[in-house]
C-alpha cells in the first residue's frame, strides 16, 4: 500500500511533466484525501470512492473542473496499476461529467483595427524603455498575424524572428512542439519600431503587467465603439486569427496555422467563432409540391 502523494512524487521522478500538471495532480489528490477524511492511499482507489468524490465535487465546481480531477486521479491510478499491481479501473463505470459546449466568440477584423488605432492615445513609457503605444501596436499586429498564445509572445526572443523571410519560429511553451508562423508587412514594421533599446525579449512584460495594460487599452477603445464579451482578454487575438484563416482556407489550415497538435476538433471547439462556422442547409421548398390525394 502506498500513499497517493508518494505515488505522485515517484511519477514526477519518472516523467517529464509540466509544473501546472504536477500541481493539478497534487490538488486532485489533496481534495480526494479531504473527502476521504484521511491521506489517500492506493487502497482508496475504488470505483465507489472515486465516483462518490466526483459526485460531491460536482455540487460545487463546473463539470469541466470535475473532468480534470477525474483525469488526474485516473493518471495516478494507472501509474499504480503499472508499478504496484493495483487492480485497474473500468472507464465505463467511472463517472464522466457532461461538459456543455459554449459558443466561441472572437473579435472581428474591424474590432482589432480599433484596438490598433486606440494605441495612438498611449504615450506612457514602460520600464523597458518602450512606449505603451508602440509596445501594444506591435503586440496586437503580431498576435493577429501569428495566432500565438500570450505566453509564447511574452517569451518571444529577437533571435526567433527571421526578418528576411518574415516569419517566427518557436518551441511552443504549452506543447513543446516547434511551430513557424508568418508575419505580414505591418507586423514587420511594428517590430522594427520596437527593436531599440536592445534586449533579449521582444515583449518583456509580466502576465500581470500585460493585463493592466490591456484593460487600459480596452477602456480607451470603448470611445471608438469597441466591445468585448466578459472574460475576453488580449488572447482573443488567437481566436480571431483562427477564425479568419478558417473563413478562407478551412479548419485544417486554421489548425496548422495555430500550430495546434489537437487537430481540427479542438480548434473547432475552442478557437473558431461560432458565427463563422458553416450553418445548416435549406432543403427544396415544399410550396410547389402537389399534395398526395
Amino acid at each position: 500500500m502506498q500513499t497517493l502523494s508518494k505515488a505522485i512524487d515517484c511519477l514526477v521522478m519518472e516523467c517529464d511533466l509540466q509544473p501546472c500538471t504536477i500541481q493539478q495532480y497534487r490538488l486532485a489528490i489533496s481534495r480526494f484525501s479531504s473527502w476521504l477524511g484521511h491521506p489517500g492511499t492506493s487502497n482508496d482507489l475504488t470505483t465507489e470512492n472515486v465516483n462518490g468524490f466526483l459526485v460531491d465535487l460536482q455540487k460545487r465546481v463546473t463539470a469541466r473542473t470535475v473532468r480534470n480531477y477525474r483525469v488526474s486521479i485516473t493518471r495516478i491510478w494507472n501509474y499504480l496499476s503499472e508499478t504496484e499491481g493495483l487492480a485497474g479501473y473500468n472507464p465505463r463505470r467511472l463517472r464522466r461529467p457532461k461538459i456543455e459546449s459554449k459558443p466561441v466568440t472572437s473579435w472581428s477584423c474591424d474590432q482589432v483595427a480599433i484596438l490598433v488605432a486606440s494605441t495612438e492615445s498611449l504615450d506612457y513609457k514602460l520600464r523597458c524603455g518602450l512606449t505603451e503605444r508602440d509596445f501594444l501596436a506591435a503586440w496586437i499586429k503580431v498576435g493577429y498575424d501569428t495566432g500565438l498564445r500570450p505566453i509564447d509572445l511574452r517569451l518571444l526572443r529577437w533571435t526567433d524572428i527571421d526578418f528576411d523571410h518574415n516569419s517566427i519560429s518557436i518551441t511552443q511553451h504549452k506543447t513543446k512542439n516547434v511551430h513557424t508562423a508568418v508575419l505580414g508587412k505591418e507586423s514587420i514594421e511594428a517590430l522594427k519600431r520596437i527593436r531599440s533599446p536592445v534586449r533579449e525579449l521582444v515583449f518583456p512584460m509580466s502576465k500581470g503587467g500585460l493585463r493592466r495594460l490591456e484593460v487600459k487599452l480596452f477602456n480607451l477603445a470603448k470611445r471608438y465603439g469597441f466591445q468585448r464579451n466578459r472574460g475576453q482578454g488580449i488572447g482573443t487575438l488567437r481566436k480571431t486569427h483562427a477564425t479568419e484563416i478558417y473563413k478562407t482556407q478551412g479548419e485544417n489550415a486554421a489548425a496548422e496555422s495555430l500550430g495546434h497538435v489537437g487537430g481540427v476538433r479542438t480548434v473547432r471547439a475552442s478557437y473558431i467563432d461560432h458565427r463563422a462556422v458553416r450553418h445548416g442547409r435549406l432543403p427544396p421548398s415544399l410550396g410547389n409540391k402537389r399534395a398526395v390525394s
